[in-house]
């Protein structure tokens, strides 16, 4: 069964929202090479994470190219994640398997368009390679799956100065038309998804818990954060 497993936001300049997200008292990881790294992530003990990333608007040219090479849901996942300005983008399911293809065929047999998998690697700030694949439903609106990243990633133990926990809720808009299709994608159990009805199908807010005090708008990067108004067993309490 795919879960959340972490919320996509775009930003205009990754070292500006990396400074801004730390004077907030968030702990913030770069994915790479500080020096040449285009995401961020910041992880919590448990449950779903948050990244970061940096894309320039004429990424979108490379629509046609990746749909070629691993099909039209690609191309169109890649156009709206370079789309300008910034804010969420997107919801990644997860999986425990180190690899999609299981998943993929699953998928296309509930009737899910969706893209070839995409083998993905990036090399940590202290060196250490990581491995994983990802793969894109089509319309390009609908949450992306991932693998199990390879080694995996989360650190043993996570502390956010401004006391933050973990993410108790991840508000999701799902339109109408979309309903069938979210609901091949994940099931209602999910732990830390809650969809409402919405004109456009993507991610409203995220709630966390132990916030310490109101984050400045300001230093968001347009992320919608709120305080946590839900507590449910087994999930990250304030």
């Amino acid at each position: 069964m795919l879960r959340c497993s972490h919320l996509v936001h775009k930003v205009d300049d990754i070292r500006a929202a990396v400074r801004d997200l730390t004077e907030l008292g968030f702990t913030v990881e770069y994915g790479s090479d500080p020096a040449k790294a285009h995401n961020a992530l910041i992880w919590f003990a448990a449950g779903p994470f948050l990244e970061f990333y940096q894309l320039h608007p004429a990424a979108r040219l490379l629509r046609g190219p990746m749909g070629l090479a691993f099909g039209r849901a690609a191309g169109q996942r890649l156009a709206r994640w370079a789309e300008s300005g910034e804010g969420w983008r997107d919801l990644a399911l997860e999986t425990d398997a180190l690899t999609l293809d299981a998943t993929r065929a699953d998928l296309r047999a509930a009737g899910l368009p969706v893209s070839r998998v995409i083998k993905g690697c990036r090399t940590r700030p202290d060196g250490q390679p990581v491995r994983y694949q990802f793969l894109a439903p089509r319309p390009a609106h609908l949450p992306f799956v991932v693998s199990a990243y390879d080694p995996p990633q989360r650190p043993a133990q996570v502390t956010h100065p401004n006391g933050a926990l973990g993410i108790s809720t991840v508000r999701y808009g799902v339109a109408e038309a979309d309903r069938a299709r979210f609901a091949a994608l994940i099931g209602p159990d999910d732990p830390w998804l809650r969809t409402e009805p919405a004109p456009r199908t993507g991610p409203l807010r995220v709630e966390l818990a132990g916030l310490a005090a109101e984050l400045d708008p300001e230093k968001l990067h347009g992320a919608a954060f709120a305080p946590a108004t839900t507590r449910t067993e087994g999930r990250v309490q304030a």
